[in-house]
């Protein structure tokens, strides 16, 4: 009998990535989201796919259905994707499936979603790769940052939405800190961006990817749609916060990271999602990457610097004239041998976020984690 995983936040591009990697490892693939057409749910490689309650506004309800999918399917892992992790976490204390998840404690994750605890724990323990940063829970906090090279945004966020980047007098001062909903200012950094996502366990990093995103909505600003693998240089640059980090926790799950360069070259990291990125696009079915999840085993796979993943048409659309060249060269998220996902079927997936955003009237980004974003240390 096929062992059974449950890949939870079945919407993002990385959850249909994963449900094919799983199955062309010889497993059993339950999908399961809070949306009712996500893209994961059209895959020839997803067994079964289970409709969830959302987990923000029915955390209760959600706790009880994934105590039954777990029972009823006997799951042997549970593997999340997006913010839906938070809540996994909190509803698995104490319960049976609770060591099931492949995520950290509760508490830990919200050390690295909080910017500002996050920040702080790096200064603590890679403080080569500690950006200038303060906490700001109140409007003094933020009248005492002086200076224009500054860049605020909010502890609980993604996707680059709120931040504002070296903003003007009006802009800051509508910024409103609380203790309950804190900012955080980081010193402005004028070099290249660098992403990475890594798998790790008991500490331990067993995988890990670099790369650039090449293509951005919200004019540069926003979710990355197109990707490049980066050099090994960037990967020895990096790796050593990811090892630091993994290893003053002792944790077991996924991590990404965004870093930016300051003035003099340096990497420094800027935030921590504790959740599947786009690097793990980069690993095929033989790259090891089940293997690290499963079974603890490293894999040293590196994506030949320079490949490219995303999709042409949205590449084009958003990045303009100048992405045309890049787009020609992409690896295409969406396609695999035997599961080549339809434009019906990506189109229904995509209807059902824009009905959200006019329904809530936000941006698509937005509504894509509307029912399970988590935004404060108690819950979400």
């Amino acid at each position: 009998m096929k062992p059974s995983v449950l890949i939870t936040g079945a919407r993002a591009p990385v959850a249909l990535h994963w449900a094919r990697l799983f199955n062309a490892a010889g497993w059993r693939v339950v999908a399961a989201d809070s949306l009712k057409a996500p893209l994961s749910r059209f895959s020839q490689m997803v067994d079964c796919f289970e409709h969830l309650p959302a987990p923000k506004t029915q955390p209760i309800a959600f706790a009880h259905r994934m105590a039954k999918i777990v029972e009823f399917h006997q799951i042997s892992l549970i593997l999340p994707t997006c913010e839906e992790v938070f809540h996994l976490a909190a509803a698995a204390q104490g319960k049976a499936w609770g060591d099931k998840l492949y995520a950290p404690p509760l508490d830990d994750l919200l050390t690295l979603h909080d910017k500002g605890r996050f920040n702080t724990l790096v200064a603590q323990t890679a403080p080569a790769f500690a950006p200038e940063f303060h906490r700001l829970e109140s409007r003094a906090a933020r009248e005492a940052v002086r200076g224009k090279d500054w860049v605020f945004k909010p502890c609980f966020s993604r996707f680059g939405t709120d931040t504002l980047i070296c903003p003007d007098d009006t802009q800051r001062s509508a910024i409103e800190p609380t203790v309950e909903v804190p900012w955080i200012a980081q010193r402005y950094l004028p070099g290249e961006e660098l992403c990475c996502s890594a798998l790790v366990r008991d500490g331990q990093v067993l995988a890990l990817q670099a790369y650039r995103p090449v293509v951005r909505l919200r004019g540069g600003t926003g979710a990355g749609i197109a990707f490049e693998a980066a050099d090994e240089n960037r990967h020895w640059a990096i790796e050593p916060l990811v090892r630091a980090i993994a290893q003053t926790l002792t944790i077991t799950g996924q991590l990404s990271f965004d870093f930016r360069q300051d003035a003099a070259g340096r990497y420094r990291v800027l935030e921590c999602n504790p959740r599947s990125t786009s690097g793990f696009h980069f690993f095929g079915p033989q790259r090891g990457l089940v293997e690290a999840v499963v079974a603890g085993r490293e894999t040293r796979f590196r994506a030949s610097a320079g490949l490219l993943m995303g999709e042409r048409l949205p590449t084009v659309l958003v990045g303009g004239m100048r992405a045309l060249g890049k787009a020609w060269r992409l690896r295409s998220l969406s396609h695999w041998p035997n599961d080549r996902l339809s434009l019906l079927d990506q189109a229904r997936a995509f209807a059902e976020l824009l009905r959200i955003a006019r329904a809530h009237r936000c941006s698509i980004e937005t509504a894509s984690t509307l029912d399970l974003s988590w935004n404060s240390q108690k819950n979400g």
